[in-house]
C-alpha cells in the first residue's frame, strides 16, 4: 500500500518532507541500534547494528569483518574477497549484498529486528548452538566474591535432654585474575549443649585455582579437587589435573547421538523423529548429506529418518539409537590426567598417585576407552568399549589391579584381581519398554579400587570387597492415559562378608487432569538378613489454574515392621516477583512399637537482591526445632562492592546507571540498586545467555536504551554487562523556523550520527536529556532542508505529565 505524499507537507511555504528513504523495504534512520539478528530465520542473538546511508538515500545495515564472522560467513569462499573488510579495518563496513552473492538484509526499526539471508554455500558448517571461542567472555580481569551460608538451629529434645543450639557458617570465596580463577571453601561450626559447654570447629575444605585451555577444550586445575568419575571412582586429591570439559562443546555435540548419513537427489527436506517426536528438520542440497549435530535426547529410541525430495518423492530409513554413558559421538574425545596426593586430613598415610583416562568415539557404533592409575605400591589398568547396535547399547570393560605391601591380608601382603563390568540400555520398540540402565559387575577376591587400597593401608575398619553387583532401571508406559510402571533395583554381595544387600522398588505413576499420583512398593534386605517391606502412596494437585498456584500434596506409607505415617503439605510462592516461598505441613507417625506421634511445621524463604532469608519451625511429640538462616554473596568488581543472592559458577554484574528499581528477569527478587548495579547469580558457561531488565519500577526520568543483552561466559567468569541509559527530564519540544512556521511532520532529529526522534504534528518532538546540546533537524538532503537548535527545560508548574517547551530551529 502506498499513500500520496502530498498529504504530508506541510508548512506555510509548502515545503514537503523528502520521503525517498521510505520508498525502500526496511526503511530506517541512520544510527546505531541494539537489535535481534536472525540469520536465515534462525535467531543469532542481540547485536549492535549500524545503519548507514550507503547510496541513493538507501539506509542499510553495514557489515564489517567481525559481523561477517559472527554470522558464520566463510570468507574464503567469497568470489570478491577483496571487497571484504580486513580485521584491522574495524571502522570500515559494507552492504552484505556487495560481498556475498545472493545475500541481503532487511531491518525492521519497529521491532528492532535485522533479518539476514545468506546462501548456505557461503556459510561455515558448524553445529547447532555453536558459540565461537572468541565470543567466550572471560569477564572482569580483576574481581572477586564471597558466597556465604549462615544458619542457626535450636533443638528442644524434651525432658532431661534439654536444649541444644548449633551455629553454622560456610564460605566459598573466589578471586579472578585474568583467566585464572582462585577458589577457597571453608566451614565454621559451633555446638552448644545448653549446659555451658560448647565446641567450635573450623575446617579448610579445599583451595584450588583453575583456568581454561581453550585450544584443547580443557580445564587446568591446581590444588584441592576431585578426579572425574567417568571410568574410575572419583577420589579427592591435592595436585594438578588437566581434563576436557564437555561444556565447551555445543549442546548438539554433547553426549551421544549417531551420525545420520544419506543421499539427496534434489533440494530435499530431511526430517528425523524419535518416539514419534520431530527432533530435527532441515533442507539439504543434492548429493551426500551427513547430520552430526543431533541433540542428545536420552538413552533410547531409534531414529526414523524421512527424506522428502523437491518433486514429492519420499524415502524412509531407520538409524538405531541407544546409549550408555560410555558412548561418545564419532570423532569426539574425553580425557583427564591427574597427578597428586590423596586428600584426607584424617588419614595418616595419603598415597601419591597419577591417573589418566581417555575415551574416543571411533565411529557411529563404537567407542573405545581406557585408563591407568599408578600409586605407591598400587597400580590399576582399565580397558573397554561401548557399542551401539540394533539390539541396544552395550558397554563392556575390565579393570586389573595390583597392590603390594599391604599391612594385613590373609592371603599375604600382595593382592591382585580383576573387575568385569557390563552396561546395557535399550528401548523395546514393540512394547515401549525402556531399560535406561542395566549394569552388572563381577570382581575377583583380590581386586581393589584405589579407595579400598587407601583404607587398607590406613587400617580404617573393615574394608568390604564387592563380589557381584547388579542394578536395573526400567520403565513401561501403558498408553496415552494409563500412566507408567517403573522398576528400580540393585543387589550386591561381598568376598569378606556373608549375605547380600538387596533393594528394589516397583511403582505406578499417572495423572488425571491436574492431579498426579504415585503408588510404589519396595523391599530392602541387608547382609545380616533383615527384611523391610515398604508401601507408599502420594498425591499432588495445584490449587488453581495459574502456573504459580499453591501445590497441595499428601502421602501415606506403611512398613512391614508395623511403622506407618501420613503427611499433608501445602507449598507455593507469592509476591510481585514470586520471591516469597512458603511450605507448611502436618503429619502423624506410628513407630514399630505401636507408639503414635503427631506434629507439624512450616518454613518461609524470602529472596531479595542482596540475600535470601529463611526461617522455619517444627514440632513432633515432645521435641521441637527452630531455625533461622541467611545466604547470599558479596561481589567485588571495578565498580565497587555489590551484595547479591548466592552465586553459581558463572555470573554477571549488570550496570545500568540511574535505573534503580528495574527488575532483572533472570533472577527472582533482584532489582537494580541505587548505585546502578545488580547481579545475575547464575549463567550457563559457554552458552549464549539472555539477560533482561524490566523497566517497570524505574524513575520516569531514566530510560533504558536496551532491555536485553546476550553473553557467553567462560566457566567461573565474573561478567560485566553495561545497559546504556538515558537520563533526563522527558520533554515535548515545539519546533519552529525563524519565520514562525512549524517544522514539517516526519523531520528527523539527531545528534551527530545518532537518531533521537521524529517531528510530529504541530512541530512537536519528544526528547530526553538533550537540554542545552546542539541538535540537528533534517527533512531532506538539501541545505535548505536542515536546521540546528537547542532547548532549555522550563520551570515545572504542574499540569501535563511531560514538560513542554519551545525552540527555534535556525538554518545551518
Amino acid at each position: 500500500m502506498q499513500f500520496n505524499p502530498v498529504f504530508i507537507n506541510q508548512n506555510a511555504n509548502g515545503q514537503k518532507v523528502d520521503l525517498s528513504r521510505f520508498n525502500q523495504t526496511g526503511a530506517a534512520f541512520p544510527g546505531n541500534y541494539r537489535a535481534d539478528v536472525y540469520i536465515n530465520s534462525v535467531w543469532l542473538g542481540r547485536r549492535d547494528v549500524l545503519m548507514k546511508e550507503l547510496a541513493e538515500r538507501k539506509v542499510l545495515a553495514c557489515f564489517n569483518r567481525a559481523m561477517l564472522d559472527d554470522l558464520g560467513v566463510d570468507v574464503s569462499r567469497l568470489p570478491e574477497i577483496a571487497g571484504v573488510p580486513a580485521r584491522d579495518e574495524a571502522s570500515r563496513c559494507v552492504d552484505i549484498a556487495a560481498v556475498v552473492p545472493g545475500a541481503f538484509s532487511s531491518f525492521n526499526s519497529t521491532d528492532l529486528r535485522l533479518d539476514v539471508s545468506i546462501p548456505q554455500k557461503y556459510l561455515r558448517a558448524q553445529a547447532r548452538g555453536y558459540v565461537a571461542p572468541e565470543y567466550w567472555d572471560a569477564g572482569a580481569p580483576f574481581a572477586g566474591f564471597l558466597n556465604y551460608n549462615a544458619n542457626a538451629y535450636r533443638y528442644d529434645n524434651g525432658g532431661s535432654a534439654g536444649t541444644s543450639t548449633q551455629y553454622y557458617f560456610g564460605a566459598n570465596a573466589g578471586l579472578n585474575i585474568g583467566l585464572w580463577r582462585l577458589r577457597y571453601n571453608g566451614t565454621l561450626t559451633q555446638q552448644d549443649n545448653g549446659k555451658g559447654q560448647s565446641q567450635r570447629t573450623y575446617q579448610n575444605a579445599s583451595a584450588y585455582t583453575q583456568r581454561d585451555i581453550t585450544g584443547w577444550r580443557a580445564v587446568l586445575t591446581i590444588g584441592d579437587y576431585f578426579t572425574p568419575s567417568d571410568l574410575f571412582g572419583s577420589v579427592p586429591f591435592r595436585g594438578v589435573q588437566l581434563s576436557s570439559d564437555d561444556r565447551m562443546q555445543p549442546e548438539s555435540l554433547q553426549g551421544y547421538a549417531p551420525v545420520v548419513r544419506g543421499v539427496a537427489e534434489t533440494n530435499a527436506k530431511v526430517s528425523i523423529r524419535q518416539n514419534g517426536n520431530l527432533i530435527y528438520e532441515n533442507v539439504v542440497p543434492p548429493g551426500e548429506f551427513s547430520i552430526d549435530d543431533l541433540y542428545n535426547t536420552g538413552f533410547a529410541g531409534d531414529l526414523d529418518v524421512t527424506v522428502t525430495e523437491a518433486d514429492g518423492r519420499v524415502r524412509k530409513f531407520v538409524v538405531p539409537y541407544a546409549a550408555v554413558p560410555q558412548l561418545l559421538r564419532e570423532g569426539q574425545s574425553r580425557y583427564a590426567v591427574t597427578a597428586g596426593q590423596w586428600r584426607d586430613g584424617a588419614l595418616s598415610k595419603r598415597p601419591n598417585f597419577a591417573q589418566a583416562t581417555y575415551q574416543r568415539g571411533i565411529n557411529n557404533s563404537l567407542t573405545l576407552y581406557g585408563g591407568l592409575i599408578a600409586a605407591d605400591h598400587y597400580q590399576s589398568a582399565l580397558f573397554g568399549s561401548g557399542i551401539n547396535t540394533p539390539l541396544g547399547a552395550l558397554a563392556l570393560d575390565v579393570t586389573q589391579s595390583w597392590a603390594s605391601q599391604l599391612p594385613f591380608n590373609a592371603s599375604g601382603s600382595d593382592m591382585q584381581g580383576q573387575s568385569y563390568r557390563v552396561t546395557y540400555s535399550k528401548l523395546l520398540e514393540a512394547t515401549r519398554t525402556n531399560f535406561t540402565v542395566a549394569a552388572y559387575r563381577f570382581s575377583t577376591a583380590g581386586f581393589l579400587e584405589l579407595s579400598d587400597y587407601t583404607n587398607l593401608i590406613n587400617q580404617v575398619g573393615v574394608v568390604y570387597r564387592a563380589k557381584n553387583k547388579f542394578q536395573l532401571n526400567a520403565d513401561q508406559p501403558l498408553g496415552d492415559r494409563w500412566g507408567h510402571v517403573f522398576l528400580t533395583g540393585s543387589t550386591q554381595d561381598y568376598w569378606n562378608q556373608g549375605g547380600r544387600d538387596l533393594t528394589y522398588q516397583l511403582g505406578y505413576s499417572n495423572s488425571f487432569k491436574s492431579v498426579s499420583f504415585n503408588l510404589s512398593a519396595g523391599r530392602t534386605h541387608d547382609a545380616s538378613g533383615n527384611n523391610i517391606n515398604q508401601y507408599m502412596l502420594s498425591v499432588s494437585m495445584p490449587l488453581g489454574r495459574e502456573s504459580y498456584s499453591p501445590l497441595l500434596s499428601a502421602s501415606a506409607s506403611s512398613s512391614s515392621d508395623r511403622s506407618a505415617g501420613a503427611q499433608v503439605n501445602l507449598s507455593g510462592t507469592t509476591g510481585e516477583l514470586r520471591n516469597l516461598s512458603y511450605n507448611v505441613y502436618a503429619n502423624i507417625n506410628r513407630d514399630s512399637a505401636g507408639g503414635n506421634t503427631s506434629g507439624g511445621g512450616g518454613s518461609v524463604q524470602y529472596s531479595t537482591s542482596v540475600a535470601t532469608l529463611t526461617a522455619g519451625a517444627s514440632a513432633s511429640g515432645k521435641t521441637s526445632q527452630a531455625n533461622l538462616g541467611a545466604n547470599g554473596a558479596l561481589v567485588f568488581h571495578p565498580g565497587g562492592v555489590t551484595p547479591a543472592q548466592s552465586l553459581g559458577e558463572s555470573f554477571a554484574i549488570v550496570e545500568a546507571p540511574g535505573a534503580e528499581g528495574a527488575a532483572v528477569s533472570n533472577t527472582n527478587g533482584v532489582r537494580v540498586s541505587q548505585s546502578g548495579y545488580a547481579v545475575v547469580s547464575s549463567l550457563m558457561p559457554y552458552r549464549q545467555n539472555e539477560i533482561t531488565l524490566d523497566p517497570k519500577g524505574m524513575n520516569q526520568d531514566v530510560e533504558l536504551q536496551e532491555t536485553s543483552m546476550q553473553d557467553a561466559p567462560r566457566a567461573g567468569a565474573i561478567v560485566m554487562l553495561k545497559f546504556n541509559t538515558q537520563q533526563g527530564k522527558p520533554v515535548i519540544v515545539r519546533l519552529t523556523r525563524p519565520d514562525g512556521n512549524h517544522l514539517p511532520v516526519g523531520a528527523t532529529i539527531s545528534r551527530g550520527e545518532d537518531f533521537l526522534s521524529m517531528v510530529g504534528q504541530g512541530g512537536r518532538a519528544f526528547l530526553r536529556g538533550m537540554e542545552g546540546k546542539p541538535l540537528t533537524a533534517s527533512w531532506g538532503g538539501g541545505p535548505d532542508q536542515q536546521c540546528r537548535f537547542s532547548y532549555q527545560l522550563p520551570q515545572k508548574t504542574g499540569g501535563p505529565a511531560y514538560l513542554q517547551t519551545d525552540a527555534v530551529c535556525a538554518p545551518q
